[in-house]
């Protein structure tokens, strides 16, 4: 639905209207044929998935390839060629951050391998609105809780998610109105391995253990863990997505499945806030599959999530992983914050933001 200034500032943040598509299961099953968008003729050759997004100055692509590359691929953003930042061990995640770029504008994208040629069909992407220009209308696509793996759906284990194919064809037909940005407010992946009662129907029980096994004192990256990270987190992002976001714009929030767990609290076990494993996960995931947010001048960079020791040298300065902002012009600010990795509830010391001594 188009906004206009007057609308959006009336609503608040309750208009967002955020809706789970797991919601949608009776819907979907009765109108799959009404709610198919139109048909995907673009072709993606080599590529698996793209997930980009942008400000008024700036893109940042996340992508994937079929097949490893031997050597870094190009980006050619207008006049501007940027070189690809492998992110992963074997060279099928690359990501590509163009700066310096003129607000409000459509560039034309192409991507090519270190010989030049090409790997998929160019397409456009748009920065966003000057920061002083009004716009007179901003159209969102705003949802919550598009994760889930199909091997739940033959493993009886009591859990109920869309198929993947139907959770696509939602998606298209959302993209059919030209959305200028998508939000997608977390729960990406659900695979919770410890939760005493998500747990043993997800990532803990006997089917996905048998599917993707992770080893909690291992990095995440680097090692067995990243196949199983591929298969677990991958398969509920990469086949989803795939090259259908090209041209928007998107914003992920994480929340507490994106971190490998449902957040409980019981005799047995209380999940959050998330511990070494729980965290270096969640990166990993957002740093192979969907942006981190970009630079905000008015963002604090000593917020949780953004430049940190140890951080991957392919990430570049200024991004945060978890506070981010959706700037259109002067019409829309909309703040994007996500605590969940910091947030306590031990009472009269309980905090949204752990004390910058203990920030990770």
């Amino acid at each position: 639905m188009a906004t206009t200034r007057r609308e959006l500032l009336g609503a608040g943040a309750a208009s967002l209207g955020l809706l789970s598509l797991d919601g949608l299961r009776g819907a979907a099953a009765q109108n799959m044929q009404a709610a198919a968008g139109p048909s995907e003729s673009w072709d993606s050759g080599e590529l698996a998935h793209v997930l980009p997004t942008s400000s008024h100055d700036r893109i940042l692509i996340k992508t994937s390839f079929k097949r490893p590359l031997e050597a870094p691929p190009a980006l050619q953003v207008g006049d501007q060629r940027v070189t690809g930042q492998r992110i992963d061990s074997r060279g099928s995640f690359w990501q590509f951050h163009a700066a310096d770029l003129k607000p409000g504008t459509t560039y034309t994208l192409s991507l090519a391998s270190f010989d030049g040629r090409s790997l998929c069909q160019p397409w456009t992407l748009s920065t966003m609105p000057a920061l002083d220009q009004l716009p007179s209308e901003l159209r969102l696509l705003v949802y919550s809780c598009a994760g889930g793996h199909d091997i739940f759906l033959s493993a009886k284990t009591g859990v109920r998610f869309l198929p993947t194919a139907v959770r696509q064809k939602l998606l298209q037909r959302a993209l059919s109105f030209s959305p200028d940005a998508l939000i997608a407010n977390g729960d990406h992946v659900y695979w919770d391995l410890l939760a005493p009662k998500a747990g043993p129907r997800l990532g803990g029980s006997k089917a996905a253990m048998e599917y993707a096994r992770f080893d909690r004192a291992a990095p995440v990256l680097g090692g067995a863990n990243e196949a199983a990270l591929l298969r677990a987190a991958g398969e509920q992002i990469t086949p989803l997505y795939g090259t259908l976001c090209r041209s928007t714009p998107v914003f992920f929030l994480q929340d507490d499945h994106d971190h490998f767990d449902n957040d409980e609290a019981t005799d047995e076990a209380v999940t959050f806030p998330p511990d070494n494993f729980m965290l270096q996960a969640a990166r990993a995931t957002q740093l192979l599959w969907y942006p981190e947010f970009l630079p905000d001048p008015n963002r604090s960079r000593g917020l949780p999530g953004s430049d940190y020791a140890g951080q991957p040298a392919s990430r570049p300065s200024g991004l945060s992983e978890s506070f981010g902002t959706l700037r259109f012009g002067r019409l829309a600010e909309v703040l994007l914050y996500d605590v969940r990795r910091t947030v306590t509830l031990a009472g009269p010391t309980g905090v949204l933001l752990l004390p910058t001594s203990r920030r990770g």
